[in-house]
């Protein structure tokens, strides 16, 4: 089993979708490529809903811990709430077969 961890980050975001929000997104999007141990993440939404979420690949737990403990007080002070978060073990062998991105590090 690899050290490598899954967060998936299911969120609400009660405000418009404008392109000031997505350049707020993008801007986001710049930060987390810079941060320590987040391998990669994909960024998801619910057309037609209110429905975001993200699903990160990273390092190792003890970098998800971290960057957790400083991202969801981030999403919060923006007006996006966590519904629900997940951080699940990698089964790397199985994920390869599949072609998954996995067993690659930042």
């Amino acid at each position: 089993m690899s050290t490598q961890k899954i967060w998936d980050i299911h969120l609400t975001y009660d405000g418009p979708v404008t392109e000031e929000f997505l350049q707020g997104a993008k801007q986001l999007a710049e930060s987390i490529a810079q941060e320590p141990g987040v391998v990669w993440k994909i960024w998801t939404h619910e057309a037609g809903t209110n429905h975001f979420g993200s699903t990160y690949l990273f390092k190792d737990l003890e970098h998800l811990e971290a960057y957790k403990a400083m991202h969801i007080p981030r999403l919060n002070a923006i007006g996006i709430e966590v519904v629900s978060d997940h951080v699940f073990d990698v089964m790397e062998e199985l994920s390869r077969i599949n072609r998954a991105p996995v067993g690659t590090s930042s």
